[in-house]
């Protein structure tokens, strides 16, 4: 009942059939499908004060070992490359008493930060569950086995299109972290892990044309494959769900900010000391934010939000 009604959702309400496989994750039951729905009416009502913190996504490094052509890590990030101090991802977890989803990434390559597992495990005792991005390159087998003991939810490996594409944007051949997600998928099925495996790919006009063979490459080796849009310079003219959606962004330097549009928290929406997550998400500060977009009045690093068009991916952020 869940699934279809999440399927209605995805392609009636948000005119957007192929989110249905990523609602169906981010609200594996009824409190959290009850906790969006009263976010998504925060949003549609335009109430300031609604919203109720569902998920945190913290930066534990902004570190990295690669430099993606996209990205801002290693090519000109604003901020000092910094891990963020597990006391404090576990201060916020006490502290967030409605929070049900940790998501342990953001600009850095997570498997660097060596408390990972700890956050982890503090996080499947509370009850909440985490969900990581990695670039593959620091996988293996054996490593995915020691992230599945911890109770993580499902592994996502990051990949761009091709061989010759990869090399472009990244720097890097594909074919190591091929070997390397191949041999965490045969961990997960030998061992029968209830981690599951997925693979996301990056995407604008330039690689519209592989999709379909990115899919039929990559599907064997794991449980879901996703595209999601490449973030562009582009002017934006509608209001955005993030400040509303129940998501807090907590960067490696204790920054908060609301969405990876904000890559160096130019937002200013405050820090980890000013007080609990909760009290931040619903202070004056965030309360503006939302006050803003309802209005048209969009700040600058939301003013220039936009996403690539490409047929059959739903942007994220409109």
């Amino acid at each position: 009942m869940r699934h279809t009604l999440l399927t209605a959702v995805a392609k009636g309400y948000l005119g957007k059939a192929d989110l249905a496989g990523f609602l169906s994750i981010r609200f594996p039951d009824l409190p959290s499908l009850a906790a969006g729905a009263r976010n998504e009416l925060a949003f549609r009502a335009g109430a300031d004060r609604l919203p109720v913190l569902t998920t945190l996504n913290v930066e534990l490094t902004s570190r990295c070992n690669v430099a993606c052509s996209y990205c801002d890590v290693n090519r000109g990030l604003g901020r000092p490359n910094r891990d963020i101090d597990p006391a404090v991802v576990a201060r916020l977890l006490q502290e967030s008493p409605t929070v049900r989803t940790l998501l342990p990434f953001q600009w850095g390559e997570p498997l660097l930060y060596e408390p990972l597992d700890e956050v982890l495990r503090l996080a499947h005792a509370r009850g909440v569950r985490s969900y990581l991005t990695t670039n593959g390159t620091l996988l293996t087998g054996e490593r995915f086995v020691a992230l599945s003991a911890t109770g993580l939810q499902r592994l996502t490996v990051s990949l761009d299109g091709d061989e010759s594409t990869h090399r472009a944007r990244r720097g890097y051949g594909q074919a190591a972290v091929l070997a390397r997600l191949a041999e965490a998928r045969k961990a997960q099925q030998r061992q029968g892990l209830a981690t599951r495996l997925d693979v996301s790919m990056v995407v604008d006009e330039t690689v519209s044309d592989q999709l379909d063979a990115f899919r039929a490459r990559l599907e064997p080796l794991c449980d879901r494959v996703q595209f999601i849009p490449r973030m562009r310079d582009a002017p934006r003219r509608t209001a955005c769900r993030e400040p509303s959606r129940g998501l807090m962004v907590v960067l490696s330097d204790g920054r908060i900010t609301t969405c990876c549009a904000d890559v160096n928290g130019a937002l200013a929406l405050g820090h980890v000391a000013d007080g609990t997550p909760p009290e931040l998400y619903a202070s004056a500060d965030w309360r503006e934010l939302r006050r803003r977009h309802r209005a048209g009045d969009l700040p600058a690093v939301c003013a220039r939000c936009g996403e690539c068009a490409v047929p059959g991916v739903s942007p994220r952020f409109t």
